[in-house]
């Protein structure tokens, strides 16, 4: 069975560069192949070669061609066009030689997130080993408590949607002084106290305590696909799901 991860975030979060560092990382480090899977339909430059690439089935510039909408209308007709392939593609990637298989979602995460493709996809790939989210936001909309627990709940928002285990992570580590970020379960709610009165406050904290009390409260990297910073971090984190050994609290 492969171990299979899907890259997550809003355009902009760096999935891409991210995926791309994490496959070089785990050769480097850990002699471990992986393969690539592109699902982005609209994509212009990728810094790895994908094994898999959705634009070997349809391409957001030949559906503005051929329907004669916009960007954003290709991009959600490209990915409904998709999902005629993904028997195809599960054949594909279960012949794959690499036991990791590294998936790029699309650049604005609601088209895999939100839409039919995204839930269709993972649950054919199950059959093809485990599928574990990573879910991957920009330091700069991380330096406020409520930014961590907006982080915290997008993840699990992401694991019910897709019925798989997701582990949130920052991206562009190498862009931020790691003291600006709030990691420490008590003092993110010592500074929630501060930042927040009344409904939001207790909302805030009340997220916290139910994903404290359901063992969701997973501890969040800070990454770099430039330095490679946080990647061995993410990979113990990976390895203790795909396991079923660790507790990420």
């Amino acid at each position: 069975m492969k171990s299979v991860v899907l890259f997550i975030g809003p355009a902009g979060s760096g999935k891409t560069s991210l995926t791309a560092a994490f496959g070089k990382w785990l050769w480097s480090r850990m002699v471990t192949p992986a393969a690539y899977v592109n699902l982005d339909p609209g994509v212009e430059y990728l810094p790895y070669r994908p094994d898999i690439d959705i634009r070997q089935y349809v391409t957001v510039e030949e559906v503005m061609k051929k329907y004669g909408l916009g960007p954003n209308g290709a991009l959600i007709k490209s990915i409904e066009i998709a999902c005629k392939y993904l028997d195809d593609i599960l054949e594909r990637a279960s012949k794959l030689p690499a036991p990791y298989v590294l998936v790029d979602t699309p650049g604005q995460m609601e088209l895999f997130l939100f839409r039919e493709f995204g839930p269709r996809f993972v649950e054919k790939f199950k059959k093809a080993g485990h599928i574990i989210g990573v879910v991957i936001l920009d330091p700069t909309l991380m330096r406020k408590a409520q930014d961590i627990v907006s982080l915290k709940l997008l993840s699990l928002l992401t694991s019910l949607r897709l019925g798989v285990d997701v582990i949130p992570v920052i991206n562009k580590a190498d862009a931020v002084e790691e003291g600006e970020i709030l990691r420490d379960d008590e003092r993110l709610r010592l500074e929630l106290s501060r930042e927040s009165e009344g409904v939001i406050g207790e909302i805030s904290e009340r997220i916290l305590d139910l994903l404290n009390d359901y063992r969701l409260a997973t501890r969040v990297p800070l990454v770099s696909a430039t330095t490679g910073k946080g990647l061995e971090e993410l990979y113990d984190m990976l390895h203790e799901i795909f396991c079923a050994c660790g507790d990420l609290t």
